[in-house]
């Protein structure tokens, strides 16, 4: 994903809640008018310094997100209004506290009558795969192993249980370590740390690499993924079923703590008034349905069963993620052209490496939620 498609996204968050208040302001359900405090937001998202767009461009650079929002925002509020008759509605747009906390959700929806606050995680699909196998979390091969061991209170930081009011970096190796000393678990440093060399692997391997190489990439993603399956999977084993499951149910947004709007250009899935939705959520948080994680291909596959059947999976390929490490814009380009890396001018040649960005190169995991398996879309 590059830069213009990053900003498009987050700014279509803005603006699906933007148009979730003056929907419910055309029909009249509405608590309070408030959908022009919500555009102004999302003008500012666009304008702020390191962005600097107007709104046409964010109609215009990736216009499906936008056309998303427009076919599928409405019909939702709409669904609110049948599901809850007689009550008002408020939309809020809370990521960046809520992320904070180490939260999924991106907006809070607010009920009148009966009295209740949604937390809600709003995911915008664009592309071939659309909805109905959407991608719930993302990270390195150890965030997403620390996600399991510790407590996550923030982007990338945890609750520190030697002074709980305190949090820790799950990259700092020194307090990972101590956490875990302090804890009676200190066998799993180790296997953490191995997922740390792992990514070292990967800079070593790729950084020497003056232009792009496709091959030579593939070519370090198959040397490390048998290697990260292996250690995740010790990495369970050390900390047991019940604690894994729950962990997982938790990432996946499938534990009921927080609620979901999924929605492409053609369909839209939510968790409070799709009743095959709720039936998703308690078949699988039910102790009588089993879970499991196995080896596929180059992903570990989870998956809660029941009856002999599949309720849920979710695959989570192991990979490498360049994160722009080598300059390669569309369309390619002939000679050197003068490009921004991290702030800093420099010249590059269509494929060649950043030399500040390329260091944020990284192992990448992506957890993907086969929901049109699950149901969910069916009747809905």
């Amino acid at each position: 994903m590059d830069r213009d498609q990053h900003i498009t996204q987050d700014a279509a968050e803005f603006y699906a809640v933007y148009l979730m208040a003056k929907t419910a302001e055309e029909m009249g359900v509405a608590i309070l008018p408030h959908s022009k405090e919500l555009w102004q937001e999302f003008v500012d998202y666009l304008a702020i310094a390191h962005r600097d767009w107007a709104i046409s461009d964010f109609g215009s650079r990736y216009p499906a997100y936008k056309a998303n929002a427009d076919a599928q925002v409405p019909a939702f509020v709409q669904r609110l209004a049948v599901a809850f008759p007689g009550s008002k509605f408020a939309f809020e747009v809370d990521e960046a506290r809520l992320r904070n906390l180490g939260k999924k959700a991106d907006f809070i929806l607010t009920i009148d009558e009966p009295s209740r606050t949604y937390a809600v995680s709003l995911k915008n699909y664009v592309g071939p795969g659309g909805v109905k196998r959407p991608q719930v979390s993302s990270g390195t091969f150890l965030s997403f192993a620390a996600g399991f061991v510790f407590e996550r209170n923030g982007v990338g930081t945890y609750v520190d249980p030697r002074t709980p009011d305190t949090s820790f970096k799950g990259s700092n190796t020194k307090d990972r370590d101590a956490v875990l000393a302090f804890e009676g678990r200190a066998d799993l440093a180790p296997l953490l740390m191995k997922l740390v060399d792992l990514q070292q692997h990967v800079r070593s391997r790729l950084l020497t690499l003056r232009y792009y190489d496709q091959a030579a990439v593939k070519g370090v993603v198959a040397e490390i993924v048998p290697q990260a399956q292996d250690t995740l999977l010790s990495v369970f084993d050390v900390l047991g079923h019940d604690v894994v499951r729950q962990k997982f149910l938790e990432r996946a947004n499938l534990d009921g703590g927080e609620d979901a709007l999924y929605f492409d250009g053609l369909q839209f899935a939510d968790s409070i008034t799709n009743p095959r939705f709720r039936e998703l959520y308690a078949r699988i948080n039910d102790p009588n349905t089993t879970f499991k994680v196995v080896k596929a291909g180059q992903s570990l596959r989870f998956s809660f069963e029941a009856n002999g059947a599949v309720v849920v999976s979710a695959d989570v390929p192991l990979t490498i993620n360049t994160n722009g490490a080598w300059h390669r814009p569309k369309p390619p380009y002939q000679g050197k052209q003068l490009k921004v890396d991290k702030g800093v001018p420099v010249e590059l040649e269509w494929g060649e490496i950043r030399p500040r960005k390329s260091k944020e190169i990284a192992t990448s995991t992506n957890l993907y939620l086969d929901l049109a398996a699950a149901g969910v879309f069916g009747g809905s």
